[in-house]
């Protein structure tokens, strides 16, 4: 609500859900979940100070170099000199959900930290939001493993939080984009304990599919008749195996081969493929988003 208020009062406010690189000529605030910049020339004395006052600084003071470097790599905008393109790099990303003092916070951060390789890198953007940078190799937490880490950490320090998994990266130019698209796949659901690019990633991608006309008329069939969702994503989630699913929803098999004719006659899409199952899937997907509007 106060950004709202902000834009109007300020025009030359700039939001962020990413972390803004502060200049000389800006002013730096931070708002759950928004970062924002006013320039200095806009606000007087009073309004600086009672913005100071209203919302703290956004980022701490990175006093080591490799912190600055991957600030500047992950959130700015300018061209970051990369020594070595060789590497290949993990970057796990995690959101804190319970309030919590700063001393209660950085031993959180130290215990967590334990449990990952020694050259790990933990980096805080807030105070509920951070990443760990790592590079891919040797042994690495699993999602499962990460589960059980943030079951133990939440044990002990009474701390909630969940996290985001990303892919192995080579270390170059296009990590920046990369870093962001998983980023933005973390925001749209950040209330799982573990999350991945291959559990959240189709949901993401379904919602881009919105301006397709055959998804929609899929959609339409879905809406007429809403038992295929639960075929559709029992079928998807045991790969197309036919005597899984009966299995899992309690039906025969023969039932389940009806089912899939029947779709195939009135789609002309069949299911007993995984390319026409996996369309169906990202189009149930956008179905779910529709109704959660």
């Amino acid at each position: 609500m106060h950004i709202k208020i902000l834009k109007n009062r300020y025009p030359n406010i700039v939001v962020s859900k990413n972390p803004i690189k502060s200049t000389t000529d800006t002013f730096s605030f931070f708002e759950e979940p928004y970062y924002f910049t006013i320039p200095k020339s806009d606000l007087s004395e009073e309004e600086a100070a009672l913005l100071h006052t209203l919302f703290p600084k956004p980022l701490p003071t990175f006093t080591k170099e490799s912190t600055q470097f991957w600030f500047d790599l992950l959130f700015g905008n300018e061209a970051v000199t990369i020594t070595s393109e060789k590497e290949t790099y993990r970057i796990t990303q995690f959101h804190i959900k319970t309030a919590t003092t700063k001393s209660m916070l950085q031993e959180w951060q130290k215990a967590l930290l334990s449990f990952f390789s020694p050259d790990a890198e933990l980096i805080m953007f807030s105070a509920s939001y951070g990443v760990i940078i790592e590079k891919s190799t040797g042994s690495l937490l699993g999602e499962e493993e990460l589960i059980a880490v943030a079951g133990t950490l939440e044990n002990d320090f009474y701390i909630q939080s969940t996290f985001f998994m990303g892919l192995f990266h080579p270390l170059n130019a296009k990590l920046r984009g990369l870093f962001a698209e998983e980023r933005t796949i973390f925001d749209h659901n950040n209330r799982e304990v573990v999350q991945t690019v291959a559990s959240e990633s189709l949901k993401v991608i379904a919602l881009r599919m919105k301006e397709s006309l055959i998804t929609s008329e899929l959609n339409n069939l879905f809406h007429q008749d809403d038992t295929w969702i639960p075929l559709i994503h029992t079928l998807f989630k045991n790969q197309g195996n036919i005597s899984l699913t009966a299995k899992e929803l309690f039906m025969h098999r023969n039932t389940i081969q009806y089912r899939l004719d029947k779709f195939y006659e009135q789609t002309n899409l069949s299911l007993r493929k995984m390319d026409g199952l996996l369309l169906a899937y990202l189009s149930t997907l956008q179905t779910n988003s529709s109704n959660h509007e």
